[in-house]
């Protein structure tokens, strides 16, 4: 039994070795996928044409949140059982800012997509209101997402919380 164990953690060891996944798109530090930021990328692509082409706002409404475990079970990423895998043996700490930073942004997606839901895209004030909400909300808190994603810098217990990935992202683009 206990030969069975080490085994199955070697398995693991070197399934999850920093080179599969950098060869995966996963990052090896963080062990999460750059991938799972599409799902708000496209949103934020449709919000942006919506104003020429308002037939884009049954897309806007149709989105939701998903989980990161659940976006890679359905997608066709060539490796999201290995992204679900690394996920999930991703550092706590990582994951609690990650998760946040997420929720964070479920947040302001939603918010966004009841503004387009609540009035007419093509309306000028209405589309400078959904530029506003792109440029000042949804990017940044990608942003600060994929900061994490991607390690912020050197991973330390204190560069994991929300508010120092924003400080890193505030650093990169001033």
């Amino acid at each position: 039994m206990q030969a069975a164990l080490m085994e199955s953690e070697d398995v693991d060891r070197d399934r999850l070795s920093p080179e599969k996944l950098a060869a995966a798109n996963i990052n090896p530090t963080t062990r999460l996928a750059t991938d799972y930021l599409n799902h708000y990328n496209n949103a934020v692509m449709l919000l942006d044409i919506l104003p020429a082409m308002p037939e884009c706002a049954a897309e806007i409404e149709a989105w939701q949140p998903i989980a990161y475990e659940d976006y890679f079970s359905h997608s066709h990423f060539r490796e999201r059982d290995l992204a679900i895998s690394a996920y999930r043996r991703a550092d706590p700490a990582v994951r609690r800012a990650f998760d946040a930073a997420v929720s964070e942004l479920d947040t302001a997606m939603l918010e966004t997509r009841h503004l387009v839901l609540s009035g007419d895209p093509t309306d000028p004030v209405m589309a400078a209101e959904l530029h506003r909400q792109q440029r000042e909300y949804l990017q940044p808190l990608i942003a600060r997402t994929s900061a994490i994603v991607n390690g912020a810098g050197a991973l330390r217990e204190a560069d994991l919380d929300v508010d120092a990935a924003q400080n890193s992202v505030d650093e990169l683009f001033p």
